[in-house]
């Protein structure tokens, strides 16, 4: 594994006597996340108080996302976090309407197809340790349901759609600088999947965020650290041109690439490291 680091500082800073350990779009790359984690275990502690946030995105398309799971449930731990935030990604979205009882059929059904069809198919089989099965949709959902392991279902249960420390605003895609960031970021996380917009929704927008270029105040005050978008898809060139912007992405193409993000920030200084597998 290969590690590159580069220091920046933000026009916002986080509260003060904290540090965070902020966690781009990892998709079932656990080795990735586990360096990442090493490398921030290995990083002296530079505040009182150290938080772990996971911007969403850890699992599907990648071989191995019940363990990124594992590694991020207990990964505060490891890195000396007294906290751990996880943030609800699309996919997550997606893996949590399939397999939560809770969620009618109908509505489950529809997720399965559209998780299916995004990289749930690697999860699946690891959780079956059996290829996909074929037969009635609804009668996969129940196999499928069936295989989901508690704990899993509990962490999906206790992601949170955002975050905010000080002027640092922490979401898996973004926001919507057309749209009042209050009513933006209460979207419902169970949004029925038929009537979500992507630019409507803080796990999905990608444009209207992307390219936009703020002015002093940021995104209504805030500088957003997000993911989502592997490698900003050429909106910017730089980590510096995206801090321009008030934002921070940390999607690193982890499934494509083979290289992923984290950020250690304190006041108003981000340390980006980014791991790559050899």
């Amino acid at each position: 594994m290969q590690f590159a680091r580069e220091t920046l500082p933000l026009p916002r800073a986080i509260e003060p006597g904290v540090e965070i350990v902020a966690v781009g779009d990892i998709h079932g790359r656990a080795d990735l996340l586990d360096a990442l984690l090493g490398a921030a275990a290995a990083t002296p502690l530079g505040e009182p108080v150290r938080r772990l946030v996971l911007t969403g995105d850890l699992v599907d398309r990648g071989p191995d996302s019940l363990g990124a799971l594992k590694l991020a449930r207990d990964g505060g731990e490891l890195i000396g976090a007294a906290e751990t935030i996880g943030l609800m990604g699309n996919h997550e979205i997606l893996m949590r309407l399939t397999l939560d009882a809770a969620t009618p059929p109908k509505v489950g059904l529809a997720a399965l197809r559209v998780w299916l069809g995004n990289g749930g198919d690697a999860v699946v089989e690891q959780m079956l340790r059996a290829r996909l099965p074929k037969g009635e949709p609804r009668r996969i959902l129940e196999t499928i349901r069936a295989a989901a392991p508690e704990w899993v279902i509990a962490w999906l249960s206790s992601l949170r759609p955002h975050y905010v420390s000080g002027e640092l605003l922490f979401v898996h895609a973004g926001v919507n600088p057309r749209l009042p960031l209050e009513s933006f970021l209460s979207t419902p996380w169970d949004e029925p999947l038929d009537r979500v917009e992507e630019a409507g929704h803080w796990a999905w927008v990608r444009g209207p965020f992307l390219d936009h270029k703020p002015g002093e105040d940021g995104f209504s005050g805030y500088l957003v650290v997000h993911g989502h978008t592997p490698l900003d898809r050429g909106a910017t060139r730089s980590h510096a041109e995206q801090v321009e912007r008030f934002r921070l992405n940390l999607d690193g193409g982890s499934a494509m690439t083979g290289m992923a993000k984290m950020a250690i920030l304190r006041g108003g200084l981000a340390e980006v490291v980014t791991a790559s597998a050899r």
